[in-house]
């Protein structure tokens, strides 16, 4: 499995670059909603684990593996939904790295 440190930090700052998040597109280019971040994030591995399995699955299970998990509803939330709870799961992470 998959493990990425300070996963969560590194997807909300992908995420926050202008024209790289939207929650309706799973992998598109540059663009990625928050399981393709966390899938693009893991790299080649990440990438595997969603050809055996689907998007969702693996960017759920790199999530747990790097320490905090994401239930797979947070998923299919809007831009502005997902955007606020990825900021507060990257600063609970920042905070356990303490």
């Amino acid at each position: 499995m998959p493990v990425v440190e300070n996963l969560h930090t590194k997807v909300l700052a992908a995420a926050k670059v202008e024209g790289a998040f939207d929650m309706s597109t799973w992998h598109c280019g540059t663009t990625h909603c928050r399981a393709g971040h966390i899938v693009h994030a893991a790299g080649a591995e990440g990438y595997a684990l969603e050809g055996a399995t689907n998007i969702a699955f693996a960017a759920m299970q790199i999530a747990k593996a790097s320490g905090i998990p994401i239930s797979p509803v947070r998923f299919y939330e809007s831009n502005e939904v997902a955007m606020a709870d990825m900021e507060r799961v990257a600063a609970l992470e920042m905070g356990a790295a303490k």
